[in-house]
């Protein structure tokens, strides 16, 4: 198929300020905008939330603005113009008139596995609703492929395609004047911490080790939040609180290892941007997580603070270390944004 006008809708960017799937979406957009043989519009949300989006994009290409909250035009068909080649989605909208072709970016069901109510019944009617009106569906990682057929059974096969997320290269790449074969003995753990994130265990696996700290990046402390990890490792913790990309980069860089225990990932993009940086990844063995860390991370046995201790434990030697950076430096090169995008148009042209 010749693809030779697409239409985005870029509604995800009033609904994060930062995350996994804007960080994605705004990728997609800077590639195609940089596309002259295509002609694209941008559907953008009446208001932007997204820290980093790029004015420029407007510049390039058509664009139309919603007139609705992007609170309640999440959930409305998206307007179309004209009748372009491909409509991709960024969050489960169907198009307000017929299109070429249907395209939905799919990328983890932790509405379905760890909420209820309500807002899991809205959230997830609306994507089935999308996943199986689309023509095409674009999975982030093989588990996730896995969840639509547990969760979205009627949804064909056929029409899902596996494309990975990337790393930036540019901007996270290993800091050769740091020490990185040694660390600076701090575990660090960035993200949200709640419920399925794990937090509870990356502080249980620094406690049970004494010469290491924790690092922690992401949104302000609770007062409770602060009280436990003050009984649990006394001084050994400090919060950097949610930094920009660079400082990201600095922290991976001179840290002892990354720690990722979580419960459930659609993909765990940070395990690729430690691994950039030369920075050991300690990480849960479920889910999207061994599927992009490979052999390169170390898995915890189990979902415990001991495992996750005893892992943190054998790079202590010196020999894995070297092996862990060296893997996790080879692993990173297998995930490129340039890749996504060339696998990105070859599905769009099927």
């Amino acid at each position: 198929m010749q693809v030779s006008s697409i239409s985005l809708d870029c509604v995800i960017f009033g609904l994060q300020r930062f995350g996994g799937i804007s960080n994605y979406w705004a990728r997609l957009v800077e590639h195609i905008s940089r596309s002259p043989a295509i002609a694209s519009t941008l559907v953008l949300p009446k208001r932007i939330t997204f820290s980093e989006f790029d004015e420029r994009w407007t510049a390039r290409m058509p664009t139309l603005r919603e007139a609705l909250d992007p609170r309640i035009s999440r959930y409305l068909r998206t307007p179309v113009v004209s009748t372009p080649d491909v409509f991709h989605t960024s969050y489960y909208r169907v198009p307000g008139r017929r299109v070429g072709k249907y395209v939905v970016s799919a990328y983890d069901f932790t509405y379905e596995r760890y909420r209820s109510g309500l807002a899991r019944w809205v959230h997830s009617t609306q994507k089935t609703r999308s996943l199986e009106r689309a023509d095409v569906v674009l999975c982030i990682s093989e588990a996730t492929r896995r969840d639509i057929a547990e969760f979205c059974p009627r949804v064909d096969s056929g029409k899902l395609h596996v494309v990975h997320l990337g790393v930036d290269r540019d901007m996270f790449f290993r800091d050769k004047t740091a020490d990185s074969l040694a660390g600076d003995g701090t575990v660090l753990f960035v993200g949200q911490r709640r419920g399925y994130k794990r937090f509870d265990l990356a502080v249980a696996a620094v406690r049970q080790s004494p010469r290491l700290s924790l690092g922690i990046v992401g949104p302000p402390l609770e007062d409770d939040e602060r009280e436990a990890l003050c009984c649990a490792l006394g001084e050994r913790w400090q919060h950097y609180g949610s930094v920009t990309s660079s400082r990201l980069r600095q922290l991976y860089c001179s840290a002892f290892a990354f720690i990722f225990p979580s419960d459930y990932e659609g993909f765990g993009l940070p395990v690729l941007e430690a691994m950039a940086c030369g920075c050991p990844v300690v990480a849960a063995n479920k889910a999207s997580l061994p599927e992009v860390g490979g052999p390169a991370a170390f898995y915890a046995a189990t979902q415990s603070g001991e495992a996750y201790a005893a892992a943190l434990q054998a790079l202590e030697s010196a020999e894995a270390r070297t092996r862990a950076i060296g893997e996790g430096l080879a692993r990173a090169d297998l995930f490129s944004w340039s890749q996504t995008m060339r696998d990105t148009f070859a599905i769009y042209r099927l």
